[in-house]
């Protein structure tokens, strides 16, 4: 609910411009909170599937395979090496 006060002026949350920056920066919380959280459940997903399967390759498909993970992941990547790593073009990069 905003009040506007005629003799102080605006309120900085009726400002239109104000809110709109707190939500891109609520936004922005968001998405850093899932990157943290997605990457460390690859991450022990990683370490399970190479303790499981010590001479298979990883990657997210054999992950899923595995039914170590539900599916393979938005936000990041698997690389050959087991690296977790911020998916092309995600909010995480």
């Amino acid at each position: 609910m905003c009040m506007v006060l005629l003799a102080a002026g605006t309120l900085t949350a009726c400002n239109p411009g104000h809110r709109a920056q707190q939500a891109v920066n609520e936004i922005k919380s968001g998405d850093a909170a899932a990157c943290v959280s997605e990457r460390t459940i690859f991450q022990k997903a990683v370490e399970a599937y190479t303790l499981l399967n010590p001479d298979k390759p990883i990657s997210e498909a054999a992950l899923v395979t595995a039914g170590i993970v539900h599916s393979e992941s938005k936000l990041m990547d698997v690389m050959a090496d087991g690296t977790v790593v911020p998916a092309p073009d995600s909010v995480c990069v």
